[in-house]
């Protein structure tokens, strides 16, 4: 698992993952704090909500393309 953090653009925007623990991420949107997610035990990228920590199952383009980045950035 990576331990530092790397940014990446996407759609004209500059976001910035921060790992946590068991395939969790922290991502940074333009500065902020955007959202969790984590990638599964199916290998699918997941939205964690805020509120409750729990994922959330719903189909997400951004979260499948920031997951799709960190998955190349972990084969390097």
């Amino acid at each position: 698992m990576m331990e530092e953090s790397f940014h990446f653009k996407l759609r004209g925007a500059i976001y910035e993952v921060i790992p946590e623990e068991e395939n969790t991420y922290t991502i940074f949107k333009m500065g902020a704090e955007y959202l969790q997610i984590l990638k599964n035990s199916n290998h699918k990228w997941m939205r964690i909500d805020y509120k409750t920590d729990l994922p959330v199952v719903e189909e997400n383009d951004e979260v499948e393309d920031i997951g799709a980045v960190i998955d190349r950035y972990l084969l390097k």
